[in-house]
């Protein structure tokens, strides 16, 4: 682009030359040029070639060096490229050249602010002040910088300018009652708002703000009296109450507090949003005091009671109930209630099927998940139990058929360890179902999303055993479930019986004493493995005792009726899985 724009400039010797006096053309035909590529770096900077304009400017800039508007427009380019010093410095010589326009100087009092001089830029918004007494909104600038500043005195004078010039008006006094609690002057303070108060007699909300004052400041009864002449004019009057309310926490008085809230939540002005916002926070006051569970659930009764939007209500009241784990039978019409009002309303949806899980209430499960996963098919684990569920009634190829769905309706924020855990399941499931091929593409499609998952990698490796595959890497996996877990059995027994695949016996057997040390209550698969192990190490009397345990534990398969009866080891092909 900028390739562009060096095309467009004129050649050197076009130009008059600076060495003798300009006659009259010369002035002329300069006017000229500069008049042209000036409306040119507009028109560039119209188009968002914004090279192409900074260089077309800076060509302007050596026709003209004086030309406001040039140097304008540059400060702002390199305020952009962060050129600060030469922006501050371009703004200074326009400001020079342009003493009364008025945006110059305001764009000159942004430069100092951005090069960290805040002093100058406030003494620049002073002088504006004086040379432009008709700009009131300078006393607002003014009254800003004063305030963060911490120059009080100052930024009240700026908003009596302002005031002066414009009239009072609410915004203002606020603004002026804030500065005074900066400074931490409640007299002020309170002065500011009485006025207010006096001047709009009949807009309550200042009456209230001067009780809040006076309760602040330790005046009680003053406050106190103000609160009830405000609802004396206007009985439901919701800043009077709120103000009551805290005015009662504040002092101790639980009894007044309590019969405050009850006041304030049923008040029909009250919008539901923060009804139920209130009603939050009063139940968090009463719990963390051990304040009475019957009076919330009675409030939160009478609430639902009253002519109000009932969902915000209900939403707080189920889920403080169930937050106290009280019994189900009470929570779940609130439940049904909210959903009747709201179908998508996930809370309501994920504690009922909460419920259901609970109950190990299969079918249940499966309706609540379904109907859940029509408004929140994000949700993994949605799916998740409904798999589950499919699974213990005995409809497997359901089961995976419901992961491979929450599979298919994942996103780039869900967790991979869930993600990993879904096809972890396909893979335990289409093991049982003699699918090996389709167990170790999940299996290593798990591994992909969690390369720590010790489950996949245990039963892995324990498959790879059963398979013939490979046992380096059923070894290297079944290491790694050690590594986390080295005291747990299952793991024990899969590492031990690797090793034993590999022809390891010694080192298998070192695992099976480990085992038999680790496990109270060894399953039968764990006896038969300990068994083999012992008789390939020579060991055939305490073989032949850990395969009739595993015998009276109910296998009574006959390889195992001839390994007792032959007193050794015979492979099995069938081997059972874990």
């Amino acid at each position: 682009m900028l390739m562009l724009g060096a095309a467009m400039l004129p050649a050197r010797s076009s130009l008059p030359s600076t060495d003798t006096p300009p006659t009259a053309d010369d002035t002329i035909a300069r006017r000229r040029a500069f008049d042209y590529y000036y409306l040119q770096a507009l028109a560039l900077k119209e188009q968002e070639s914004h090279d192409d304009a900074l260089e077309m400017f800076e060509h302007c800039l050596s026709i003209e060096p004086n030309s406001p508007a040039v140097l304008f427009e540059l400060s702002n380019y390199y305020m952009f490229l962060g050129k600060k010093n030469e922006a501050l410095a371009l703004m200074q010589q326009a400001v020079k050249e342009e003493p009364r326009n008025f945006w110059y100087r305001t764009i000159l009092a942004a430069a100092y602010e951005n090069s960290g001089q805040r002093a100058e830029a406030i003494a620049v918004y002073e002088n504006m002040g004086k040379e432009f007494p008709t700009h009131s909104e300078i006393d607002l600038v003014l009254a800003g910088y004063y305030s963060e500043e911490g120059e009080y005195d100052k930024a009240i004078a700026a908003l009596g300018e302002y005031e002066r010039k414009e009239g009072k008006s609410e915004q203002i006094s606020l603004r002026k009652y804030n500065i005074c609690i900066q400074m931490q002057d409640s007299a002020k303070a309170i002065a500011e708002v009485a006025k207010l108060a006096a001047e709009y007699p009949d807009d309550l909300r200042f009456k209230v703000l001067l009780g809040d004052i006076y309760e602040k400041n330790n005046n009680p009864a003053q406050a106190l009296k103000i609160y009830n002449e405000v609802l004396s004019q206007e009985s439901d009057n919701l800043p009077a109450q709120l103000s009551l309310v805290d005015y009662y926490k504040h002092y101790g008085d639980n009894k007044q507090f309590l019969s405050s809230v009850d006041t304030l939540l049923m008040n029909k002005k009250m919008p539901s949003s923060m009804r139920s916002e209130i009603l939050v926070k009063v139940i968090g006051e009463i719990e963390k005091t051990g304040g009475d569970s019957l009076y919330i659930i009675n409030l939160c009764e009478r609430l639902m009671a009253q002519p109000v939007e009932q969902l915000p209500v209900l939403s707080v009241y189920a889920q403080y109930l169930t937050h106290k784990k009280t019994d189900e039978k009470m929570v779940t019409p609130l439940l049904h209630k909210i959903l009747s009002i709201e179908p998508e309303n996930r809370m309501a949806q994920l504690q009922l099927l909460s419920y259901a899980i609970g109950r190990k209430d299969y079918e249940e499960i499966i309706a609540r998940s379904d109907t859940a996963i029509q408004y929140n098919p994000e949700i993994l684990q949605l799916y998740y139990y409904r798999g589950i569920a499919c699974y213990k009634l005995k409809r497997p190829q359901e089961s995976i058929e419901s992961y491979r769905r929450g599979l298919k309706s994942r996103d780039e924020e869900c967790d991979p360890s869930m993600v990993s855990e879904l096809f972890t399941l396909i893979g335990d499931t289409e093991h049982e179902l003699g699918n090996m091929a389709a167990t170790i593409e999940a299996y290593d499609s798990a591994l992909v999303y969690d390369p720590g998952n010790i489950v996949v990698l245990n039963n892995y490796a324990y498959y790879l055993t059963l398979d013939g595959g490979d046992l380096e890497r059923a070894e290297e996996m079944s290491l790694k479930t050690l590594k986390e877990e080295p005291d747990n059995p299952i793991y024990i027994d899969t590492y031990m019986w690797v090793l034993f695949m590999q022809k390891r016996y010694e080192e298998a057997r070192a695992y099976a004493e480990k085992l038999i040390q680790t496990n109270e209550e060894m399953s039968t698969v764990e006896y038969v493995h300990c068994g083999d192990i012992f008789a390939m190490c020579g060991d055939t009397e305490r073989a032949v005792e850990f395969w009739l345990e595993a015998q009276k534990m109910g296998d009574d398969s006959k390889i195992l009726k001839r390994k007792i009866k032959k007193k050794k080891y015979i492979a099995d092909e069938k081997r059972k899985k874990k």
